[in-house]
Protein backbone atom coordinates (compact mmCIF):
# COMPACT_ATOMS: atom_id res chain seq x y z
CA UNK A 1 0.00 0.00 0.00
CA UNK A 2 1.47 3.37 -1.06
CA UNK A 3 -1.56 5.52 -1.08
CA UNK A 4 -4.27 6.92 1.07
CA UNK A 5 -7.58 7.27 0.84
CA UNK A 6 -9.33 9.81 3.31
CA UNK A 7 -12.90 8.54 2.58
CA UNK A 8 -11.46 5.09 3.52
CA UNK A 9 -10.40 5.67 6.55
CA UNK A 10 -13.08 8.02 8.04
CA UNK A 11 -15.52 4.94 7.11
CA UNK A 12 -13.02 2.82 9.06
CA UNK A 13 -12.95 4.71 12.03
CA UNK A 14 -16.71 5.38 12.68
CA UNK A 15 -17.49 2.11 11.47
CA UNK A 16 -15.38 0.75 14.46
CA UNK A 17 -16.29 3.52 17.29
CA UNK A 18 -17.56 6.98 16.04
CA UNK A 19 -16.62 8.40 19.26
CA UNK A 20 -12.70 8.36 18.32
CA UNK A 21 -13.54 10.00 14.60
CA UNK A 22 -10.97 12.55 14.54
CA UNK A 23 -14.02 15.56 13.68
CA UNK A 24 -12.33 16.69 10.41
CA UNK A 25 -11.84 15.67 7.00
CA UNK A 26 -8.71 17.71 6.74
CA UNK A 27 -7.24 16.87 10.11
CA UNK A 28 -3.33 16.53 10.51
CA UNK A 29 -3.34 12.93 10.85
CA UNK A 30 -4.13 12.82 7.36
CA UNK A 31 -1.34 14.24 6.35
CA UNK A 32 0.74 12.48 8.53
CA UNK A 33 -0.40 9.20 7.09
CA UNK A 34 0.40 10.64 3.62
CA UNK A 35 3.83 10.48 4.71
CA UNK A 36 4.46 7.24 6.40
CA UNK A 37 2.49 4.60 4.39
CA UNK A 38 5.06 3.89 1.96
CA UNK A 39 7.30 2.27 4.53
CA UNK A 40 8.25 -1.16 4.50
CA UNK A 41 10.03 -3.76 6.68
CA UNK A 42 10.82 -1.21 9.14
CA UNK A 43 9.57 -1.63 13.03
CA UNK A 44 7.45 1.35 13.57
CA UNK A 45 5.80 2.36 17.28
CA UNK A 46 2.67 4.04 17.57
CA UNK A 47 2.05 5.88 20.62
CA UNK A 48 -0.96 6.73 21.89
CA UNK A 49 -2.67 4.72 19.07
CA UNK A 50 -5.98 3.88 20.22
CA UNK A 51 -8.01 2.07 18.29
CA UNK A 52 -4.92 1.17 15.78
CA UNK A 53 -6.20 3.39 12.90
CA UNK A 54 -2.94 4.73 11.52
CA UNK A 55 -1.10 1.43 11.99
CA UNK A 56 -4.00 -0.41 10.24
CA UNK A 57 -3.26 1.66 6.72
CA UNK A 58 0.34 0.84 6.97
CA UNK A 59 1.79 -2.19 5.15
CA UNK A 60 1.56 -5.40 6.56
CA UNK A 61 5.21 -6.28 6.53
CA UNK A 62 5.73 -3.52 8.96
CA UNK A 63 6.73 -4.90 12.08
CA UNK A 64 4.01 -2.22 13.76
CA UNK A 65 3.37 -2.07 17.86
CA UNK A 66 0.09 -0.27 18.89
CA UNK A 67 0.60 1.25 22.06
CA UNK A 68 -2.13 3.49 24.79
CA UNK A 69 -3.18 3.20 28.19
CA UNK A 70 -6.77 2.16 27.49
CA UNK A 71 -6.96 -1.27 27.79
CA UNK A 72 -10.48 -0.57 26.54
CA UNK A 73 -9.53 0.91 22.92
CA UNK A 74 -6.51 -1.70 22.31
CA UNK A 75 -9.07 -4.67 22.82
CA UNK A 76 -11.21 -2.51 19.64
CA UNK A 77 -7.70 -2.63 17.89
CA UNK A 78 -7.15 -5.74 18.87
CA UNK A 79 -10.71 -7.45 17.79
CA UNK A 80 -11.00 -4.65 14.81
CA UNK A 81 -7.54 -5.17 13.09
CA UNK A 82 -6.06 -8.11 11.95
CA UNK A 83 -3.17 -6.57 10.24
CA UNK A 84 -0.30 -7.33 11.94
CA UNK A 85 -0.87 -5.03 15.21
CA UNK A 86 1.11 -6.12 18.35
CA UNK A 87 -1.25 -3.77 21.48
CA UNK A 88 0.60 -3.12 24.61
CA UNK A 89 -1.21 -0.90 27.65
CA UNK A 90 1.32 1.04 28.92
CA UNK A 91 1.73 4.98 29.06
CA UNK A 92 3.37 7.17 26.76
CA UNK A 93 6.00 8.68 29.64
CA UNK A 94 7.23 5.37 30.39
CA UNK A 95 7.95 2.78 27.64
CA UNK A 96 8.51 -0.55 27.58
CA UNK A 97 10.96 -1.11 25.04
CA UNK A 98 15.05 -0.95 24.78
CA UNK A 99 17.04 1.83 23.87
CA UNK A 100 17.70 2.60 20.16
CA UNK A 101 15.04 -0.49 19.02
CA UNK A 102 12.16 1.16 16.27
CA UNK A 103 13.09 2.74 12.57
CA UNK A 104 9.84 5.15 13.27
CA UNK A 105 7.85 6.41 16.17
CA UNK A 106 4.31 7.93 16.06
CA UNK A 107 3.36 10.62 18.33
CA UNK A 108 -0.03 11.77 17.04
CA UNK A 109 -2.39 14.06 19.04
CA UNK A 110 -0.82 13.14 22.50
CA UNK A 111 1.26 15.70 23.41
CA UNK A 112 -1.60 17.86 24.33
CA UNK A 113 -2.50 15.20 27.35
CA UNK A 114 0.77 15.43 28.57
CA UNK A 115 0.53 18.98 28.65
CA UNK A 116 -2.92 18.55 30.47
CA UNK A 117 -1.32 16.26 33.04
CA UNK A 118 1.11 18.97 34.02
CA UNK A 119 -1.30 21.30 34.22
CA UNK A 120 -2.99 18.99 37.05
CA UNK A 121 -0.01 18.24 38.56
CA UNK A 122 1.90 20.12 41.23
CA UNK A 123 5.24 19.07 39.31
CA UNK A 124 4.19 21.69 36.71
CA UNK A 125 6.04 24.48 38.14
CA UNK A 126 9.03 22.70 37.76
CA UNK A 127 8.29 22.88 33.70
CA UNK A 128 6.35 20.60 31.70
CA UNK A 129 7.53 17.16 33.08
CA UNK A 130 4.92 14.56 31.39
CA UNK A 131 5.83 16.42 27.79
CA UNK A 132 9.46 16.26 28.54
CA UNK A 133 9.01 12.35 29.64
CA UNK A 134 7.37 11.63 26.67
CA UNK A 135 9.49 13.32 23.82
CA UNK A 136 12.86 11.93 26.02
CA UNK A 137 10.95 8.32 25.61
CA UNK A 138 10.45 8.46 22.18
CA UNK A 139 14.08 9.81 21.49
CA UNK A 140 15.10 6.56 23.72
CA UNK A 141 13.75 3.99 21.79
CA UNK A 142 13.82 5.08 18.53
CA UNK A 143 17.16 3.88 15.94
CA UNK A 144 20.07 6.01 15.50
CA UNK A 145 18.64 8.46 11.96
CA UNK A 146 15.40 7.59 13.30
CA UNK A 147 12.59 9.90 12.95
CA UNK A 148 9.88 10.53 15.30
CA UNK A 149 6.83 11.99 14.05
CA UNK A 150 4.61 14.94 16.00
CA UNK A 151 1.49 16.12 15.27
CA UNK A 152 -0.56 18.27 17.95
CA UNK A 153 -3.52 21.00 17.91
CA UNK A 154 -1.59 24.70 17.61
CA UNK A 155 -2.72 26.87 21.06
CA UNK A 156 -2.91 29.91 18.31
CA UNK A 157 -6.10 28.32 16.99
CA UNK A 158 -7.43 26.54 19.77
CA UNK A 159 -6.96 30.01 22.19
CA UNK A 160 -6.85 27.06 25.20
CA UNK A 161 -4.48 25.32 26.94
CA UNK A 162 -3.07 23.36 24.03
CA UNK A 163 0.93 23.46 23.28
CA UNK A 164 2.22 26.75 22.00
CA UNK A 165 5.01 26.86 19.05
CA UNK A 166 7.67 27.63 22.04
CA UNK A 167 6.47 25.00 24.05
CA UNK A 168 6.66 22.51 21.41
CA UNK A 169 10.13 23.63 20.21
CA UNK A 170 11.61 24.20 23.52
CA UNK A 171 10.32 20.30 24.29
CA UNK A 172 11.56 18.74 21.50
CA UNK A 173 14.61 20.82 21.04
CA UNK A 174 16.16 19.35 24.76
CA UNK A 175 16.44 15.90 22.85
CA UNK A 176 16.35 16.17 19.14
CA UNK A 177 19.28 18.31 17.79
CA UNK A 178 17.78 18.03 14.40
CA UNK A 179 13.99 18.61 13.76
CA UNK A 180 11.32 19.99 11.66
CA UNK A 181 8.17 22.02 12.68
CA UNK A 182 5.41 22.52 9.93
CA UNK A 183 2.73 24.73 10.19
CA UNK A 184 -0.81 22.22 9.19
CA UNK A 185 -4.19 24.86 8.04
CA UNK A 186 -3.09 28.19 8.75
CA UNK A 187 -6.24 29.64 6.90
CA UNK A 188 -7.56 32.54 9.36
CA UNK A 189 -10.24 31.58 12.01
CA UNK A 190 -12.29 35.08 11.31
CA UNK A 191 -14.90 34.55 14.14
CA UNK A 192 -14.84 32.49 17.67
CA UNK A 193 -18.62 31.86 16.96
CA UNK A 194 -20.09 31.76 13.68
CA UNK A 195 -18.38 28.84 11.43
CA UNK A 196 -19.02 29.96 8.54
CA UNK A 197 -16.45 32.97 9.40
CA UNK A 198 -13.98 29.65 10.18
CA UNK A 199 -11.65 29.80 7.16
CA UNK A 200 -9.78 26.84 8.20
CA UNK A 201 -12.84 24.70 8.32
CA UNK A 202 -14.84 26.37 4.84
CA UNK A 203 -11.86 26.70 2.39
CA UNK A 204 -10.79 23.30 2.29
CA UNK A 205 -14.20 21.90 2.46
CA UNK A 206 -15.11 24.35 -0.82
CA UNK A 207 -11.75 23.26 -2.50
CA UNK A 208 -12.56 19.71 -2.04
CA UNK A 209 -15.73 20.49 -4.60
CA UNK A 210 -13.26 20.68 -7.35
CA UNK A 211 -9.81 18.88 -5.86
CA UNK A 212 -9.25 15.81 -4.56
CA UNK A 213 -8.65 16.00 -0.33
CA UNK A 214 -5.18 14.07 -0.78
CA UNK A 215 -4.28 16.93 -2.99
CA UNK A 216 -5.48 19.44 -0.51
CA UNK A 217 -3.95 17.95 3.23
CA UNK A 218 -0.80 18.32 1.27
CA UNK A 219 -1.13 22.01 0.23
CA UNK A 220 -1.58 22.52 3.83
CA UNK A 221 1.25 22.02 5.76
CA UNK A 222 3.50 24.77 5.49
CA UNK A 223 7.33 25.57 6.93
CA UNK A 224 5.97 29.11 7.72
CA UNK A 225 3.18 30.85 9.28
CA UNK A 226 2.52 34.57 10.26
CA UNK A 227 2.52 34.72 14.23
CA UNK A 228 3.41 31.01 14.52
CA UNK A 229 -0.26 30.52 14.05
CA UNK A 230 -2.15 27.11 12.44
CA UNK A 231 -4.81 24.89 13.39
CA UNK A 232 -2.36 22.06 14.33
CA UNK A 233 1.54 21.02 13.99
CA UNK A 234 2.87 18.87 12.12
CA UNK A 235 6.82 18.15 13.46
CA UNK A 236 9.58 15.48 12.20
CA UNK A 237 12.64 14.95 14.49
CA UNK A 238 15.72 12.97 13.64
CA UNK A 239 17.97 11.35 15.61
CA UNK A 240 21.21 11.71 14.75
CA UNK A 241 24.48 9.39 15.99
CA UNK A 242 25.92 10.39 18.92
Amino acid sequence: MNYFDIKKIKKEIITIDPKKWWGDDFDVRFFLISKIIKFENKKILDAGGSIGIILSNMNQNNKKINLDISFEDLLISKNQNKKNIENICASMTNLPFREKYFDYVIAADILEYAKENDLNNKESKYGFVSINKTVNEMYRVVKEKGTVFFTTPNNEYYKTEKLTYNELKNSIKLYFPEFKIFFFNTYPKLHEKYRKLNMANTIPKLLSKIKKRESIINSLCKRKSQNNYSVSFYVEASKTIQ
